[in-house]
């Protein structure tokens, strides 16, 4: 399980992981013992558990004394460098990692701390990943069990629809043939919103899209159950003793998610619930085609990309029922709501506005944003198909404001090719937060696409903008893959363990600078101006913005992935956890680490009349040609104070020497 592993060099502002496992750490109390029980499988749930606490301990006892040190006004600091290279502060940060004395305020950087499994404990989950586990329980012969008073149907935050939803289906078929009524369930989990550093934007997305499905699985005569657990490793057993019997079920359908922790959890509530009567059964549904098809010639997994995307391609050729899709569920009869326990079950629970702790500040804006609900994702996968790009749309405007022309000919897919690499219009389907949350499917998706064929084929190749979204939607079936098969990667271990010890930079302010758009280079401050206000950024300018934060100030990818999972209202963990590595050259088919982004050429290309800019930066909203996307080089320096925009942080001619440098010379930092 995961150990605190995150090292600061006493001798430098450099932060790097640690291979070694905590040491000293003492366990007194019974229960701890028992999860590391000699000669005996550990109990990694219980193990696990005990570990979150004391992260919680931990970063507790660390919040008191900063905000102590604040109260007694200690906030000197030590000179920052300024990320170039032979530079060093006068004095380093202190503790493993954790921010120590310089940084009282905004200790944010450190946070990652607690998340990163030793390369020991990540190898040994590798050996044996989750997902293999739930498969071998799943096939293990079962007992029968009774018939039960109802069939529960457990939604998850990435299956919120009732379309196209295969563990509903099948849950609706299995009341239907037991005579019973289906009564859905929704977990609403606070710890693991935490741990998971869900977004306030992805929470309240969540609850509005509940509240657009209660009053469709009324009309159907489901009743959807909601509960709320603060402690999420206690949901198995809560589950099974508490809430499947108030259910009084003993059939229980779920769709598998492929995180670690999540897995864990399904693990231990099928084997809870068959102890004590109950099926819990699980079914693949979040991908088109599911981890494990997919193999070398040598039967072996595959980490690149390009020869797995036309494995991808071809399975679906060969298999096209990988493509079809689960039937609608039926309703229950209307004599449900005269029952005496169940009737009560339509008005029990209602969905609350908000979770205490993701309270959305900006919920209004986002949701006019984004608009929950599948059929809001339908319309916005028809104007992506059938409608051209529109100017207006990289504004924070509504994607389905009136004013979309409709064009075949030159649609937003048909233009893809290059539309993909823009950000100055609504050229990309916007569609990431709705397949995210599951409000939409990818076999959906891929139904619409395939309409657009003559032939009545998918097509999946990089010759015609159709062609390549099909493969853009394809990465998230890869990297859902990829963390199936080598979950240390959703552990905090890069996937090549050789850049584990890659020497980062420890600099609060340039960390915070980037987060705010506050870096000096009008394309990265656009970015992140747009995820601060929107929840989302293009694809393009993800790339840009998390390459000048891991090329050029030099800091952890794993703060990135941190942020945008705390902003982006489509976060998720396979995805962004892909993304970041490619970009850190620490992933599979990573983008290789000489490969640095020029942050000018990327913005000439991306948004080349310069419109993204000044939209998102309005201090630059008067600056015509090359000035926008460099204005500290384009113009006089006299008038440049004047537009009260920030200075380059850094020099991007010696952020790149050092980066080069501490990639080839892993472990080192330059002298």
């Amino acid at each position: 399980m995961p150990q605190l592993t995150l090292f600061a060099d006493p001798a430098s502002n450099s932060l790097s992981l640690s291979p070694e496992k905590v040491k000293g750490a003492t366990r007194s109390s019974s229960s701890r013992a028992a999860a590391y029980k000699r000669d005996a499988e550990p109990n990694l749930w219980e193990l696990h558990h005990h570990q979150e606490d004391m992260a919680a301990t931990s970063k507790a006892r660390v919040k008191a004394k900063v905000e102590k040190a604040e109260e007694d006004g200690d906030h000197t600091k030590g000179d920052r460098a300024k990320g170039h290279p032979g530079k060093r502060r006068a004095e380093s940060p202190e503790g493993g990692g954790v921010a120590g004395k310089e940084a009282k305020r905004h200790k944010n950087a450190y946070e990652i701390k607690g998340k990163v499994a030793t390369a020991e404990v990540a190898a040994k989950v590798d050996e044996d990943p989750p997902l293999n586990q739930l498969t071998r329980l799943l096939d293990e012969e079962k007992n029968p069990v009774d018939k039960g008073e109802s069939v529960v149907y457990w939604m998850r935050m990435e299956d919120m629809r009732i379309e196209d939803n295969t563990a509903l289906s099948q849950a609706s078929d299995k009341a239907k043939e037991l005579g019973v009524p289906l009564v859905a369930l929704f977990v609403i989990s606070p710890g693991d919103y935490r741990m998971h550093d869900r977004s306030t934007r992805r929470i309240d997305f969540m609850l509005r899209n509940l509240r657009y499905l209660k009053p469709k699985l009324d009309h159907l005569n489901i009743p959807l159950h909601v509960v709320s657990f603060d402690k999420r490793l206690s949901i198995p057993r809560k589950l099974v003793a508490e809430v499947f019997p108030h259910l009084k079920t003993t059939h229980v359908f779920v769709n598998i998610e492929y995180e670690v922790d999540e897995l864990r959890r399904d693990i231990a509530t099928v084997k809870l619930g068959r102890d004590k009567g109950i099926d819990v059964v699980c079914r693949h549904d979040r991908l088109v085609v599911p981890p494990g098809k997919i193999t070398s010639q040598a039967g072996k997994p595959m980490s690149v990309f390009s020869p797995w995307q036309r494995a991808w391609a071809r399975v679906l050729e060969q298999e096209p029922h990988f493509l079809e899709m689960s039937g609608p569920p039926q309703g229950n009869e209307p004599s449900i709501r005269n029952d005496p326990h169940f009737g009560k079950l339509f008005d029990a629970t209602p969905i609350p506005d908000q979770v205490e702790g993701f309270e959305c500040a900006d919920r209004d804006q986002i949701a006019e944003v984004w608009p929950e609900g599948t059929e809001a994702a339908k319309e916005l996968l028809q104007r992506f198909l059938h409608t051209k790009p529109r100017k207006s749309q990289l504004q924070l405007v509504s994607p389905l404001s009136d004013g979309a022309e409709h064009d075949d000919k030159h649609s937003r897919v048909q233009q893809y090719q290059t539309g993909r690499n823009l950000v100055d219009g609504d050229n990309s389907s916007k569609l990431s937060p709705y397949l995210a949350s599951g409000v939409i499917s990818a076999r959906m998706v891929l139904a619409e696409a395939r309409k657009l064929n003559k032939k009545g084929k998918l097509e999946s190749g990089r010759d015609t903008g159709l062609g390549m979204w099909v493969q853009e939607v394809s990465w998230r079936d890869f990297y859902n893959h990829v963390m199936s098969t080598w979950p240390r990667v959703s552990m905090g271990r890069p996937f090549l363990e050789k850049f584990a010890d890659v020497q980062w930079e420890v600099d609060e302010d340039h960390l915070n600078a980037w987060k705010e758009g506050r870096t000096g280079f009008p394309i990265v401050d656009a970015a992140m101006r747009a995820c601060n206000k929107r929840g989302w950024m293009e694809n393009r300018v993800r790339m840009v913005a998390a390459s000048f934060l891991v090329k050029s100030l030099m800091l952890d990818w794993r703060l990135g992935e941190k942020h945008f999972m705390e902003n982006f209202i489509d976060g998720d963990l396979a995805a962004n956890n892909g993304g970041w590595q490619w970009t850190a050259s620490t992933g599979t088919d990573p983008q290789p680490y000489f490969r640095i982004f020029n942050t000018l050429t990327q913005s000439e290309k991306c948004d080349p009349n310069g419109d993204y800019i000044r939209y998102w930066v309005p201090e630059l909203k008067h600056l015509k040609g090359k000035a926008v996307h460099d204005p500290f080089h384009n113009m006089p320096s006299n008038e440049f104070k004047k537009l009260g925009y920030p200075a380059p942080i850094v020099d991007h001619k010696q952020s790149r020497e050092r980066a080069l440098f501490r990639y080839k010379n892993v472990g080192e930092k330059e002298a």
